[in-house]
């Protein structure tokens, strides 16, 4: 039976992932020509961009998840790094000079929402943005050189394998929901800051190299070799997240949702009746499960604006750099 099913498995071209690593890298490039274009210099200082690229009003325009352009919270006409206002000091109600009793002014200009959220002001007006579409984009966005290479180096290598073995349209989909649904996790924590990178995608692949590690474990020949390998990854890109511009709640939230998804969309080889029973519950569950919390996350987003306190530390550390702001 097992053998029969090893025998008929069909072998895929890794067309998907061919295509999302050459398109992440010419997003990547564009940030770097406008950030040239927009503050003369290619790469932004080391103590701004750790990870050697674009600032990040750069970021925010070439389509970060930048919470105060997805939705409308309380925004202080302050211009992200980057970005030159066209907002005039004196219309902003109620500014003051000077610091007394008062909001000290940085520059003669502030900015609007479409100064900063770019895209031609697409869904956005001088007060807000309602973007949403940032949570696909910013999938497609990476901070500078570092973060692409990790990011691109795993991708070419754990993504090619999966799509080789579950095809194109699978893995795909995979990708896409654990990257949206990482984006959407706890993102009212990380509210003032730009956040890019395909991380909690590619979590999403590493949730369905585990599932397929632990589905298939009598058939590999070094389980445990591959587990250790697993978990240091997961390891490293945690710490990695703690990074400027990089979100640690898209790795988890990416991982959830793989997951999920790897047991809702992924063929796995059925051992016996047992095995055929359990893996087609917990595939019912799953559907039910992934679409309940995709739910309650698009209405927290949307609904609420309550914050997890102690949850901006585990996105950024503040000790590596300066862009990590937690308004």
């Amino acid at each position: 039976m097992v053998r029969e099913q090893l025998k008929n498995q069909k072998k895929y071209k890794p067309y998907f992932i061919y295509t999302i690593s050459i398109l992440q890298v010419i997003v990547f490039i564009a940030s770097l020509v406008m950030n040239y274009t927009s503050n003369g210099r290619i790469f932004e200082p080391l103590n701004e961009n750790i990870s050697i690229g674009p600032s990040t009003g750069t970021l925010i325009k070439i389509g970060a998840r930048y919470v105060p352009c997805m939705k409308k919270i309380k925004f202080n006409n302050e211009c992200p790094p980057g970005v030159t206002g066209s907002l005039p000091f004196q219309q902003i109600p109620g500014y003051q000079l000077s610091d007394k009793g008062g909001t000290l002014l940085k520059s003669p200009f502030y900015c609007t929402m479409k100064d900063i959220c770019g895209f031609g002001g697409l869904f956005a007006n001088d007060k807000s943005a309602k973007q949403w579409f940032r949570f696909v984009t910013a999938i497609f966005s990476h901070s500078g050189i570092a973060h692409i290479a990790i990011n691109l180096i795993f991708q070419v290598r754990a993504g090619m394998s999966l799509e080789k073995d579950y095809g194109h349209w699978r893995i795909m989909v995979i990708y896409f929901l654990s990257g949206i649904f990482g984006y959407m996790l706890e993102a009212q924590s990380s509210a003032g800051v730009a956040v890019v990178g395909c991380s909690g995608s590619l979590y999403g692949l590493i949730a369905c190299i585990l599932l397929d590690l632990i589905q298939n474990w009598k058939l590999i020949v070094s389980p445990w070799k591959d587990l250790a390998v697993l978990v240091f990854s997961i390891v490293f890109s945690l710490g990695f997240g703690l990074l400027p511009f990089i979100d640690n709640f898209a790795h988890i939230g990416g991982f959830i949702m793989g997951i999920l998804s790897g047991l809702i969309f992924l063929p796995s080889i059925i051992f016996n009746n047992k095995d055929e029973k359990i893996k087609s519950t917990l595939r019912i569950v799953s559907i039910f499960l992934a679409t309940f919390i995709f739910v309650i996350v698009i209405k927290r987003f949307y609904s609420s604006s309550a914050q997890c306190k102690w949850c901006k530390y585990l996105n950024c550390a503040p000790f590596l750099s300066t862009t990590c702001n937690f308004q």
